[in-house]
């Protein structure tokens, strides 16, 4: 029976490797586009393999600690590890959470088009934008997102009718 735990448990240790060094690897790889919870994702992986491999090692020495040391030295032991243990999945399962929470970035197309004056105003319209120069009031200042069309004052920057 023991042979038996000792395979589930390797091939246990061996999936959970597996998993979390391609999390951290797809987290590395998307850091660009998610930035803090890309890096915060990394860290919980990376924890939680130490954590994987701390206790596959235990687990696989504690039939032999129980044999050299007896069962009364080895109750402490084992406290201290249960311990250790809890506090390295907490820290990184807490780590993952904040993760799936934290900011991302912007969308890199749309960063760049607000820096580079996406939204600029057409020509007819940047003098009307000016001020009262035409006569007309000065159109209140533009906020930033989407803005609806605004319609030049009748025959102002219209192309003359054919008739």
């Amino acid at each position: 029976m023991s042979t038996l735990s000792n395979v589930i448990n390797i091939i246990t240790m061996i999936v959970m490797v597996l998993l979390l060094l391609g999390g951290a690897i797809l987290m590395a790889t998307r850091r660009a586009e998610h930035g803090r919870g890309s890096v915060l994702g990394m860290i919980g992986c990376v924890v939680l393999l130490v954590g994987v491999v701390i206790n596959g090692v235990y687990i696989l020495m504690a039939p032999e600690l129980v044999r050299s040391l007896g069962f009364a030295q080895y109750g402490p032991i084992a406290l201290v590890m249960t311990l250790v243990s809890l506090l390295i999945q907490v820290s990184g399962t807490g780590l993952l959470i904040f993760a799936v929470i934290a900011r991302r970035n912007p969308p890199q197309q749309a960063a760049q088009h607000a820096q580079q004056g996406w939204q600029q105003q057409p020509e007819w319209q940047q003098g009307y934008q000016q001020g009262p120069q035409h006569g007309y009031p000065q159109a209140p200042p533009q906020q930033p997102g989407w803005q609806p069309q605004q319609r030049p004052p009748f025959g102002e920057g219209q192309p003359p009718a054919h008739g």
